[in-house]
């Protein structure tokens, strides 16, 4: 779900910022102000995440014409993290609100999940959450528009979740794949039983055949005792 997007950005620097240059560069200068228009906002790409975005290159400043602002103009190319839900995807987010329509989760301040209350009625543990749990849910549609500063969507309370372990993404693939590795785990398990359980049958037999031949040779030693008599 999380991703790196590259975004191409007009920014304008004013004469107020360019007096700030003295303690800095015009490279840094402009991440600063990128990171103030775009992050913790939704772009084409989805929610750009806070602290995500780097500075890939940037053009020659220049001053448009006609318009007499003194705002220097420069095109720059960014890399940065998203968070774009897929229909599917189970993530771990915090109760933010809860009332007779359902619950309101909230994943790394980016998506707030709609959970309505009519698809869990009479689900004690879905009453049971409170303000402030951490609990997994499952994503459904979401939407969101260009400057948003989050995404909406809806989505179905799956069972609470360890507060500990919020924002974690639990995708399906995911969890068929830890199914299938206990699933191996149990077989090896079993098959390692069912080795030891043999070996410890064959060495049984072993002891018995061991006894048999001693009290097999014991009677001939009588036998020939009784015929030397």
């Amino acid at each position: 779900m999380q991703s790196t997007a590259f975004f191409e950005k007009k920014i304008s620097l004013t004469p107020k910022d360019i007096n700030t240059l003295k303690t800095g560069t015009i490279e840094q200068l402009l991440t600063v102000k990128s990171k103030e228009q775009m992050e913790n906002k939704c772009s084409e790409h989805g929610f750009i995440l806070p602290g995500s975005l780097k500075l890939l290159s940037r053009s020659m400043g220049y001053f448009e014409s006609a318009r007499f602002t003194g705002d220097a103009v420069y095109y720059v190319k960014l890399e940065g993290t998203v968070v774009y839900p897929v229909d599917g995807v189970q993530v771990v987010g915090e109760v933010i609100r809860k009332n007779k329509m359902g619950l309101y989760v909230e994943y790394k301040q980016a998506i707030r999940v709609q959970v309505p209350r009519d698809l869990h009625i009479g689900d004690q543990i879905f009453d049971s959450v409170e303000i402030g749990d951490h609990v997994l849910v499952e994503l459904k549609r979401s939407k969101f528009q260009i400057n948003d500063p989050y995404i909406l969507a809806s989505g179905v309370f799956i069972r609470p979740h360890d507060a500990s372990k919020e924002g974690v993404v639990v995708e399906g693939k995911e969890e068929e794949g830890q199914e299938e590795g206990q699933a191996e785990g149990q077989a090896d398990g079993q098959a390692e039983e069912e080795e030891e359980e043999e070996e410890e049958e064959e060495e049984e037999e072993e002891e018995e055949e061991e006894e048999e031949e001693e009290e097999e040779e014991e009677e001939e030693e009588e036998e020939e005792e009784e015929g030397e008599q």
